[in-house]
């Protein structure tokens, strides 16, 4: 693309960036039976000696989230009042999507205690981001930063399709604590990543003309063509020649990454936690950086500008891009995952009906959001289970979400919602996502001479047993 198609999709990024964030599915924290509720707490473990994801249908994970603002609120009337939607905004706001592939995922028991899986997944992550200061320059003009300027960072979108080998392991203590670790080895296929530079402006207080300055990094990892001019600004971008084999197997840009957990039964609560995505992908192949290091100052329009506004336009325009020169060169970068910790409790109501509560919080570019999330979750003796939540998150009050698996002894099928009301009134929503897949149990079937689980549990899971009647189950 030429110099200036990548301002127009700098100013594309910067006008649509005010909207959204990205969730794991809150609905699967505490369904404990169905067993990628694993993925985001490895303490868990199985009911059954050893289960097999279905072969290319493990799991599945779509997730789509919006921290500012639904569709309707943007497009659903006459008018758009710019203004007051930018009032509503947070400090910084994000547009995210998400796409998780299973294709292989296990997990066994080694003895009463000890648990070891394994997931491959393909990971295609999205968030677009801007400052509320930033957009407020434009739906409410520059007086408001007469005199003290503006101060903020660029906007930006970052976006990466990864591979995830995680190994995990969780162990039992004497207390019947369960503590897990997953230990995961990344390979970064493709990525794009923006980092937050400074922008100032600064608006002088008798003219209101506005001088701006900033210096944009943006990193991108994939086969490109570039081509510059006499001067090494940037001319041209075309995408190199897609090759299937070489792009899916590459295994250069490495990382690593760790997720902790823990799961303590009581009577009547069962504390949980975690945290994920402690880690990094260092991206060497394929890499490019593009630059730029810019400065603006406009000053308004006269009455012979107005006179001719086609020929002021494109005057401003071509000014402008020619502020926008992005120089190019090879060059590798670290980046990082975004972290995410859950927190909460179950609290046992009946031999088979838990009520919970956790909050969830992940760190984005410019601040952490966290949403809280109630559930109600009951048990059938066979191994379903059915919840119901409502979660807060992301400014709307508008999520309940449903959560199931069919079977549990030989074949499991689960799906999960953190909004089902996303289906019914899509342009209302800021939250929308969909988890779903099948399981194979192996060793299930001996669990009709097991012994029957003490008050104490009220329906919990198999492992949260005391350990002398698990033993006595082996036997």
């Amino acid at each position: 693309m030429t110099t200036k198609r990548l301002s127009i999709l700098f100013l594309f990024i910067f006008f649509l960036a005010g909207s959204a964030y990205t969730q794991q599915s809150n609905s699967l924290f505490f369904m404990h039976r169905i067993p990628q509720s694993n993925f985001i707490n490895p303490a868990v473990q199985i009911d059954c000696p050893f289960y097999v994801g279905l072969p290319l249908l493990s799991s599945l994970h779509l997730n789509f989230n919006s921290t500012g603002f639904s569709y309707n609120d943007i497009a659903g009337g006459a008018s758009v009042n710019f203004s007051s939607l930018v009032s509503q905004m947070h400090s910084w706001d994000y547009l995210s999507g998400e796409f998780h592939y299973t294709p292989v995922s296990f997990g066994f028991m080694y003895d009463n205690e000890r648990y070891f899986s394994f997931s491959w997944t393909e990971r295609v992550e999205s968030k677009m981001f801007v400052s509320k200061n930033l957009m407020s320059l434009f739906a409410d003009g520059n007086t408001q930063y007469v005199g003290g300027g503006l101060s903020t960072a660029n906007p930006g979108l970052n976006g990466f399709y990864y591979r995830e080998f995680s190994f995990g392991y969780s162990q039992q203590l004497q207390n019947e604590m369960l503590v897990g670790l997953h230990a995961k080895v990344l390979f970064g296929l493709a990525g794009v990543f923006t980092r937050r530079n400074p922008v100032n402006i600064e608006v002088d207080a008798l003219t209101y003309n506005i001088d701006a300055s900033w210096n944009p990094q943006i990193d991108a990892a994939y086969p490109l063509s570039v081509t510059t001019d006499a001067a090494g600004n940037v001319t041209g971008v075309t995408a190199g020649q897609f090759s299937p084999l070489p792009f899916f197997l590459n295994f250069n840009n490495l990382g690593l990454a760790f997720d902790l957990g823990f799961v303590k039964p009581g009577d009547p609560i069962t504390w949980s936690g975690s945290v994920l995505d402690l880690g990094f992908i260092w991206w060497l192949k394929n890499t490019n950086r593009f630059e730029n290091d810019g400065h603006f100052v406009y000053r308004g329009a006269t009455p012979a500008d107005l006179a001719n506004p086609d020929d002021y336009v494109a005057m401003l325009a071509d000014s402008i891009n020619n502020q926008i020169q992005f120089s190019h060169a090879p060059s590798s970068f670290v980046t990082f995952l975004n972290p995410k910790a859950y927190f909460g409790a179950t609290y046992n109501l009946s031999q088979n009906l838990l009520a919970g509560a956790h909050l969830r919080a992940e760190w984005y570019p410019g601040r952490p959001v966290v949403g809280l999330t109630l559930s109600a979750i009951a048990l059938a003796n066979k191994g379903s289970s059915l919840a119901l939540t409502y979660s807060v998150m992301n400014g709307s009050l508008r999520n309940v979400g449903a959560a199931f698996n069919l079977g549990g002894k030989r074949f499991q099928f689960y799906m999960l919602s953190d909004n089902i009301l996303a289906a019914f009134y899509p342009e209302k929503a800021r939250n929308a996502n969909l988890r779903f897949g099948f399981n194979l149990f192996f060793g299930c079937t001996n669990k009709s001479r097991k012994p029957n689980a003490p008050p104490s549990m009220s329906g919990n899971c198999y492992w949260t047993w005391s350990l002398e009647q698990k033993r006595r189950k082996i036997k």
